[in-house]
C-alpha cells in the first residue's frame, strides 16, 4: 500500500495527454525544472519533446500537467 502522496503522484500521472504541457520534477533544490510537450502516452512510458528540442521517453519520470497552455 503507497502514501498518500505516492497517490497523488500516480493520479496526476495518469492524466497525461498527447499534447500536453508538463514539467519535470527536479533532482535537486534550486534547479529549473525541464518543460516540454507530450508526444505519446504508452502503457509504462511518456515520449516527451522538451522546450530545448532534445525528445525523451520517461518510464517513472515524474511529469505534472504545466500550467502553460495546451500545445495544439
Amino acid at each position: 500500500m503507497g502514501t498518500l502522496w505516492e497517490s497523488a503522484l500516480q493520479e496526476e500521472s495518469m492524466e497525461l495527454r498527447k499534447g500536453m504541457r508538463v514539467r519535470e520534477l527536479t533532482k535537486k533544490v534550486g534547479q529549473v525544472p525541464r518543460h516540454g510537450t507530450v508526444l505519446s502516452v504508452h502503457a509504462h512510458a511518456v515520449e516527451i519533446r522538451w522546450d530545448d528540442g532534445h525528445v525523451s521517453s520517461l518510464s517513472n519520470g515524474l511529469l505534472f500537467p504545466s500550467p502553460e497552455k495546451t500545445a495544439r
